[in-house]
């Protein structure tokens, strides 16, 4: 027996690296507990939590053939730590990002547009990108759903779905722009 483990974690560790999922349930059922609470302690968002253990045991299931665990609780924990860790810079980044696109919007003036005229020119102008561009736009913008989900289903890296979402806000940003002169040079 290893130091630090006992026969139960490593009887469960070989039956969920063999993709037994009772294995993982036992395993979920073991630590969920302990690991929202770890997310808590910075976060403060039940929902938020609840996405990070959910996303930890989905990545634990997903490389279950390629861990080597030596201490199960450890290894949750500190997955969960770094989880949040990514939340927390992802939620830095995204205010920045917002705080600079206010300014840059306090900076330039657009024309009024209507939420569903601007919400038509936003799904007109993703359905010009590439596939994989368009599907991280529409549903983690315009349907709201989590970047890190959106790039699980699509099977890419959070990071190049952040950078596909970046990319996509520029292309956007610089048609609005166009259409904004545009309208503003025919009215004048």
């Amino acid at each position: 027996m290893r130091p630090g483990i006992n026969d139960t974690e490593t009887e469960l560790l070989s039956s969920l690296k063999a993709g037994d999922e009772q294995a993982f349930t036992r395993i979920y059922k073991l630590y969920w507990e302990k690991l929202f609470f770890i997310a808590h302690k910075r976060l403060r968002s039940a929902e938020d939590c609840k996405e990070i253990v959910q996303n930890v045991f989905f990545i634990l299931w997903q490389k279950r053939s390629q861990l080597e665990i030596q201490n199960l609780s450890v290894y949750l924990s500190a997955m969960t730590r770094y989880a949040v860790y990514r939340h927390l810079d992802n939620e830095r980044r995204k205010a920045g990002l917002m705080q600079r696109f206010r300014r840059q919007k306090e900076g330039t003036e657009f024309p009024d547009i209507d939420n569903k005229q601007l919400l038509d020119l936003l799904i007109h102008f993703s359905e010009q990108l590439p596939e994989n561009y368009r599907l991280i736009f529409l549903h983690h913008k315009l349907k709201d759903q989590p970047l890190e989900s959106v790039a699980a289903q699509l099977s890419v890296s959070p990071r190049t779905a952040e950078r596909y979402v970046s990319k996509v806000l520029n292309i956007i940003r610089h048609r609005l722009q166009k259409i904004g002169a545009t309208i503003f040079s025919f009215f004048f």
